[in-house]
């Protein structure tokens, strides 16, 4: 956490393996409701770091978008 002008703010690394849902979604390019909905599904592992804090890695975000890619027609 970074402290500037007597507040709190959280410190975001863009450069990190591991995402928040809300970086997750942006990353993604999906709204809250298809995040859920994939973790209810099982598409995209989570990892469950305590009861309220869940991360994503990029690399599997990246595996359940392929799920959905559909091939070119040659």
């Amino acid at each position: 956490m970074k402290t500037t002008n007597n507040k709190t703010q959280k410190s975001t690394d863009e450069n990190s393996d591991y995402l928040r849902p809300a970086g997750a979604m942006k990353y993604a390019r999906i709204s809250r409701r298809t995040l859920s909905d994939w973790q209810a599904r099982r598409i995209v592992p989570f990892l469950k770091v305590s009861r309220k804090c869940v991360l994503f890695r990029k690399s599997d975000i990246d595996k359940a978008l392929s799920r959905f890619e559909v091939a070119a027609v040659q």
